[in-house]
């Protein structure tokens, strides 16, 4: 219902409804309308982001194959061309925001972040265990930009004639990430 008519057409009697349950039963789980829509949109944030973080985990967790993580990355979470991914970084943006003028939204999807950070964080820390990532890259800095990289392809939404082609993006990308691999 959110996002067919956005936050300020919601309306808490009308979910309600739709769902076929008394509006005490919403409220005794929400404090109030914004905590039911901040929960929306934290789930909204995270829908997508915590199984890829873990399937990466496990990826790199699992034997280190520098192939397999490569083709997560480039083929699956920073792919411009797929439009199930464009929609998963859409409602990301969506939820920040959201969190723009919500407080409360803002610290949920702070404290969502750090989870997940965290997650990336030692899984990059991993991958350095298993010679995937060069010990001099910084962890924080690397976490961020698997994070950036796939958030900001959602320009491809607007990017016209400027779009590169798909196997050029995918060259360009790989080639960055294999420069942090280390020499042999």
């Amino acid at each position: 219902m959110i996002e067919e008519s956005g936050d300020n057409a919601f309306r808490v009697t009308d979910l309600a409804a739709r769902c076929n349950v008394a509006i005490g039963l919403l409220y005794h789980y929400y404090k109030d309308r914004d905590g039911l829509i901040a929960a929306v949109r934290e789930s909204q944030f995270l829908a997508h982001i915590e199984s890829d973080v873990a399937n990466l985990s496990r990826i790199v967790s699992k034997d280190g194959d520098l192939d397999a993580v490569l083709k997560i990355l480039v083929d699956d979470f920073c792919n411009p061309h797929s439009s199930l991914r464009n929609e998963f970084r859409l409602d990301r943006m969506d939820a920040l925001v959201a969190a723009r003028h919500n407080p409360d939204l803002l610290q949920r999807l702070t404290d969502a972040e750090a989870r997940l950070s965290s997650e990336i964080v030692a899984t990059v820390q991993q991958a350095k265990l298993d010679g995937l990532v060069d010990p001099a890259v910084d962890d924080k800095a690397l976490a961020f930009m698997l994070e950036v990289i796939p958030l900001g392809t959602a320009l491809s939404n607007v990017y016209g004639e400027y779009m590169p082609d798909p196997e050029a993006w995918r060259a360009l990308l790989t080639r960055m990430l294999l420069s942090i691999v280390p020499a042999k």
